[in-house]
C-alpha cells in the first residue's frame, strides 16, 4: 500500500462538512469516490442486535439529535432516525458492498476503541470482511486506536493490513504486534519522522488533512496516504506535485 509518487487520498467518513451529505453514510462514501478518492475511511461499532454499523459517535445525539446509543439499540431502531436528507445509519456490509464494488477502491475500517466488548466487535467485523473474495479483501485495511483490537484483528485476519492510530508520538514506541501501517495525526509529521517510520517498514497514512499547503508538504515529505474531509481540494493541491 506504499505510494512512491503521490500519496493516496482517502475520504474521511466518506466526506463531511457544511453542505455535504451526512458523514459515514452511503451517499457520503459514494460522493468521495466519485470525486476521485482512492479509498474510504469509516468508523464502526456494534449495535444491540449484533450488526456492525457505520457510526463514529457512541450515540445519535450529534447526528440525529437523539441520545440513543448504538450498543443499546437494534439496527431497526437506529435506522428509524434521519441523519439528514433521509440518510440512515448504514451497516458495514452495505459499505463494503458499495466501496469494494468500485474497481481498485480501498476501504479503511476503523474499529472504535470505546466499545463495551472489543472481542465481539473484532469477530463481527472479521465475519463481514470474510464475505468478500480474496481480491476485494486485499483492498481492505483495518485500523484502531486500540492496541488490543489491532492485535486481535491481526490474529483473526492475518492476511489483512492492520493500522495503529495515534495522536501522540510516544504511542508509536511499542506498536501492537503485527501492525504494518500507522496512522499518526498529521501534526506529528515531518520528513524525518516519516523517514524513520518508513525505515521500520511501515506504511504511513495521516489524518485529518484539509489544508492544501499542508497536504503538499506532507506529500513532499513522503507520506503514503492522506485522510481528508475534502477530496477535491487535496487532489487539486497535489495535481502538479
Amino acid at each position: 500500500m506504499r505510494h512512491r509518487n503521490k500519496p493516496a487520498i482517502w475520504g474521511h467518513r466518506g466526506t463531511r462538512g457544511e453542505g455535504k451529505p451526512s458523514e459515514n453514510t452511503l451517499t457520503a462514501m459514494r460522493m468521495a469516490l466519485t470525486q476521485g478518492a482512492a479509498g474510504i475511511e469509516l468508523d464502526v461499532r456494534l449495535c444491540r442486535s449484533g450488526e456492525v454499523v457505520v457510526l463514529h459517535d457512541v450515540d445519535l445525539k450529534r447526528m440525529a439529535g437523539v441520545s440513543l446509543r448504538a450498543q443499546d439499540a437494534s439496527l431497526e431502531e437506529l435506522q428509524a432516525h434521519d441523519l439528514g436528507r433521509g440518510e440512515r445509519v448504514p451497516t458495514l456490509l452495505d459499505a463494503i458492498s458499495l466501496v469494494l464494488g468500485v474497481p481498485e477502491a480501498r476501504l479503511n475500517i476503523e474499529l472504535k476503541a470505546d466499545v463495551p466488548d472489543k472481542r465481539a466487535l473484532v469477530e463481527a467485523v472479521a465475519r463481514c470482511v470474510e464475505t468478500q473474495a480474496a481480491k476485494a479483501r486485499a483492498r481492505t485495511l483495518i485500523s484502531s486506536f486500540s492496541a488490543a483490537i489491532c492485535t486481535a484483528m491481526r490474529r483473526r485476519l492475518p492476511e489483512i493490513d492492520i493500522a495503529f492510530l495515534y495522536d501522540r508520538e510516544e504511542h508509536a514506541a511499542a506498536l501492537p504486534v503485527g501492525v504494518t501501517v500507522v496512522h499518526p495525526h498529521q501534526a506529528l509529521l515531518d520528513a524525518a519522522y516519516i523517514a524513520a517510520l518508513h525505515a521500520r517498514n511501515l506504511v504511513v497514512n495521516t489524518w485529518t488533512v484539509n489544508d492544501p499547503a499542508r497536504a503538499r508538504f506532507l506529500a513532499g515529505a513522503g507520506v503514503d496516504g492522506i485522510i481528508t474531509d475534502d477530496v477535491p481540494a487535496m487532489l487539486d493541491a497535489l495535481a502538479d506535485g
